[in-house]
């Protein structure tokens, strides 16, 4: 137990940058995994780029699509990739190894290690983040007491140096990832190429980022999808419409209202920014 506080303690020290394998492995012995979580609950780590790797590679190497790496680095594209580049890779929970149990190899796996954020609390680390017990958590980081700091490493697991398998995952991306990707497969269902395009304002204020991804549109049918594009990151999503705006409340340059976990999913800082908007009836 001693030691692994000791080698929490150079981790601290050691881990700020990303993960970068060479131009034949993404992962290699040695190797310690770092994650962090953003606002949605999507668990992931900083992969460096190396010369001679690609994003198709690196997609492949961690079981995801190109398309799920896109979408968890706004603004991403083949053509401006360059070396030393830092991509943001999201990992699921089946692809981390919780016990080490029979058959474990040490030589196949390396530690992975959660870095506390702001509002983190070890119930919510242990049970929502990574589904293990309370108790083995604190047991595992000898923690005498529930209290976290901002930056606190904490050892979750390990991870199989030789990748994750694309069925570990349920899609291709963490939740909202995932999340976005039924919403996109549900409007192309119901528009079928009925499609109408229109740019303007979108419009958001700040409140309970977890309420889901919904907006309010003057034409788009209530309780049908639209998709929303930011044009400064290329970044879209799929967000289901739960009412008609009022032409009273607002402006006839905005075009959409959004909720604030659309409007964060999208890259927004102001209240209001410029997006394409393209919807069926």
């Amino acid at each position: 137990m001693r030691l692994i506080l000791l080698l929490q303690l150079f981790f601290c020290v050691t881990a700020q940058g990303a993960i970068t394998g060479d131009s034949l492995h993404y992962l290699n012995p040695g190797d310690t995994v770092f994650l962090m979580s953003n606002d949605f609950g999507d668990k992931y780590l900083l992969h460096q780029m190396e010369p001679k790797q690609t994003l198709y590679s690196l997609a492949k190497f961690y079981g995801l699509t190109v398309g799920g790496l896109y979408y968890s680095n706004p603004g991403l594209r083949d053509a401006s990739i360059r070396v030393g580049q830092v991509i943001r890779v999201p990992i699921p929970n089946r692809a981390i190894r919780r016990y080490q149990g029979d058959g474990f190899n040490p030589i196949e796996y390396v530690p992975v290690f959660y870095r506390v954020k702001r509002g983190d609390t070890m119930y919510r680390i242990a049970k929502t983040y990574f589904r293990m017990p309370v108790e083995e958590l604190a047991a595992r980081n000898q923690l005498m007491e529930t209290g976290l700091k901002t930056g606190q490493l904490l050892h979750v697991g390990w991870m199989n140096i030789h990748g994750i398998q694309e069925d570990t995952r349920s899609g291709g991306g963490g939740p909202a990832a995932q999340h976005n990707q039924a919403m996109k497969e549900q409007y192309l269902g119901e528009c079928q190429g009925r499609e109408y395009e229109e740019s303007g304002v979108a419009h958001w204020v700040n409140g309970n980022e977890t309420a889901g991804l919904y907006a309010l549109h003057r034409r788009a049918r209530q309780n049908g999808i639209i998709s929303v594009t930011n044009p400064m990151n290329n970044r879209t999503i799929y967000v289901k419409v739960i009412g008609n705006m009022s032409d009273r409340a607002y402006e006839d340059n905005i075009k959409v209202v959004l909720s604030p976990m659309a409007a964060r999913l999208l890259g927004a800082v102001d209240p209001r920014f410029f997006v394409k908007v393209t919807y069926c009836r």
